[in-house]
């Protein structure tokens, strides 16, 4: 046990480290063009839910002890300190919020998710089953005390590799992270719940349900309005503040979503923020620049947020133009297993610390594996960093 503590740290400072990566909860596109009359832009009927209890059904917005922004995104405070229990069930939404709020905020945005979350899975071309068998079923916190668990050999019911013992912290590491990812949802839960010292002391703490998670937050402006996570999306309230064309954002915060299912790692999303923005901006409907326009910005340089530049619209329809290149090159389901292929990466501080690129190292692997040029051949992450309009101009 001593070993095992010694070592959390390492794995600690693993997980700071690419927390950062992909959009992240910085996504604030939706200030550009707005209004704050507090009335929807849809004019379809609310669908049908019912308002429940946690303390009722067990089934809360978060369970943490600390929850994490990594997970809920920067605007879910509200729904993880305050409002934790109180929700408006639908077919595929858990909307929670402040119950002050009027019932209607619950149900209107409830049917923006329901609205969008078809479109959402089509343009990405994946079903609803992909996007919740791909997005972990336990909540992250438990996964990542189950591989820290297994990387210190604390687990006698586990079967462990015959050489697992001569290989490196590294290669123990990946093969725990691997592990977990794999495992089956009955499985993480009995070694969580017969753990005294997990974080999840029940299967309903631990469990996520098939639904996206929905916190209604109240900022007054629309600066920020809309954010995708790790479990669904945040959005704020509709009797405060509407942003112009909503159901466009709504889509787009569910592809961020759909996204962190596909493709985010136990340390973050791993996409840089010109391709995760740039592919929610074109598949949700949003405007694009054309390509004639693409010397006017460069995209592929940004990787974080801090990264961007200028203004910000203007930034955004270059993300969807450099994303609309890769889409048209190499089709939509090539990029869909390229973004599954990100997720099987395992995050290694050596390979990351010594990579002559700031993109996470599984993004690269993957992108350079898989990813094409227009004419067909090859095309590398760095060659799409430095090359982007010299290759735009042959499109």
């Amino acid at each position: 046990m001593k070993q095992f503590m010694k070592n959390t740290s390492v794995l600690t400072a693993i997980t700071l480290v690419l927390a950062g990566c992909g959009s992240g909860g910085q996504d604030d596109l939706d200030s550009n063009s707005s209004n704050q009359s507090g009335q929807s832009n849809s004019s379809v009927p609310n669908v049908s839910g019912i308002f429940k209890s946690s303390y009722d059904t067990s089934v809360f917005y978060s369970t943490e002890m600390m929850p994490s922004s990594q997970v809920y995104g920067i605007k879910a405070n509200g729904c993880t300190q305050q409002y934790n229990d109180y929700y408006f069930e639908t077919e595929n939404t858990l909307v929670f919020g402040n119950p002050n709020l009027p019932e209607s905020d619950f149900k209107q945005v409830a049917t923006w998710v329901e609205n969008n979350f078809d479109s959402a899975l089509s343009a990405m071309q994946i079903t609803k089953g992909d996007y919740f068998s791909n997005r972990y079923a336990i909540r992250l916190d438990g996964l990542k005390y189950i591989r820290n668990n297994l990387a210190y050999k604390q687990y006698d019911s586990v079967s462990y590799p015959s050489e697992f013992d001569n290989w490196n912290y590294e290669q123990q590491v990946d093969w725990a992270t691997k592990t977990t990812k794999n495992m089956d949802t009955a499985q993480a839960v009995g070694l969580l719940v017969n753990d005294p010292y997990s974080p999840f002391q029940t299967e309903s703490e631990a469990v996520l349900e098939d639904k996206i998670y929905v916190c209604i937050h109240e900022t007054t402006t629309t600066n920020g309005w809309g954010e995708g996570n790790m479990v669904g999306i945040n959005v704020g309230a509709p009797s405060i503040a509407v942003p112009y064309e909503v159901d466009k954002i709504v889509k787009h915060e569910i592809i961020h979503t759909i996204q962190y299912a596909l493709t985010a790692n136990f340390e973050g999303l791993g996409l840089p923020r010109w391709f995760s923005e740039g592919q929610a901006v074109l598949l949700s409907g949003m405007n694009v620049a054309h390509k004639s326009q693409h010397s006017e910005y460069d995209p592929t340089l940004v990787v974080y947020y801090n990264d961007e530049i200028g203004d910000q619209a203007t930034a955004y329809s270059h993300y969807g133009l450099a994303y609309q290149y890769l889409k048209d090159t190499n089709g939509q389901s090539s990029i869909i297993s390229f973004m599954k292929d990100v997720k099987q990466v395992t995050y290694d501080f050596s390979k990351q610390l010594n990579s002559p690129l700031e993109e996470y190292h599984g993004y690269v692997e993957a992108f350079d594996k898989s990813m094409k040029q227009f004419n067909g051949a090859p095309l590398s992450v760095e060659q799409y960093r430095y090359d982007y309009h010299s290759l735009l101009t042959d499109y």
